[in-house]
């Protein structure tokens, strides 16, 4: 698999997953077709939360809390712009089918250089859903736990599966990165990651202190700020 897919494990802890729960038992939902492109609107059969919802606001709030107290989404996606979030909803033969995002959206406009899926349903609670994304080595489907994110570049095409069974809720959105590109963001991510692994050990040492030179003055040399 890519390195370039990165899997956040309880990116929404349990606190804020109740919440959110407790804010979608109340909210309208309405056909999702609604923010799909004239290409997606043709496969995409699910619903979503109202975007004219006043309950839209505190779930923005909540998870865009999450993200940003996220260490791993901060390194991983080096964000500039998060594009409002999408709530789907997804029950027996619902699906997404095959299908491409746009490369901009929203307005203020928001280069879609990442997306991320955030799974709000428990895996067992549904059959079928698989995000599945179409790579050169081939199709990957992820079906994570509960509070869980995929977050991956957009060049991909992908689908999400027919639910067989049960309901799927998830929450979507793009990020504009400050590192246009897919392969030095992630050398940035890899390095940031052993960055943190020497300051563990010792955050004077030369090594680290090193290792954070090159990755400043790379990032300084890639960012789209």
């Amino acid at each position: 698999m890519s390195q370039q897919f990165h899997h956040i494990p309880s990116l929404l802890n349990a606190g804020e997953l109740s919440a959110l729960e407790q804010l979608l038992s109340q909210a309208t939902f309405i056909d999702g077709k609604a923010t799909a492109s004239m290409a997606a609107r043709e496969v995409k059969n699910n619903l979503q939360l109202d975007p004219g919802d006043a309950i839209m606001v505190s779930v923005q709030q909540l998870i865009n809390n999450a993200l940003q107290t996220s260490p791993y989404f901060q390194a991983a996606a080096q964000p500039k712009r998060v594009h409002p979030f999408i709530v789907s909803m997804y029950g027996p033969r619902q699906f997404y089918g095959w299908h491409v995002d746009s490369p901009v959206m929203g307005d203020p406009m928001v280069r879609t250089d990442m997306a991320m899926t955030i799974f709000l349903s428990d895996p067992s609670a549904y059959e079928g859903g698989e995000l599945v994304l179409q790579t050169s080595g081939g199709a990957v489907a992820f079906k994570p736990a509960k509070g869980d994110a995929i977050l991956y570049p957009c060049q991909y095409l992908h689908c999400v599966n027919e639910i067989k069974s049960g309901e799927r809720v998830a929450a979507v959105t793009w990020i504009q990165s400050n590192i246009q590109s897919a392969e030095q963001r992630q050398l940035l991510f890899e390095l940031n990651q052993v960055h943190a692994l020497l300051q563990q050990k010792d955050k004077h040492s030369p090594e680290a202190q090193q290792l954070l030179q090159t990755y400043s003055n790379l990032f300084r040399m890639w960012a789209d700020v």
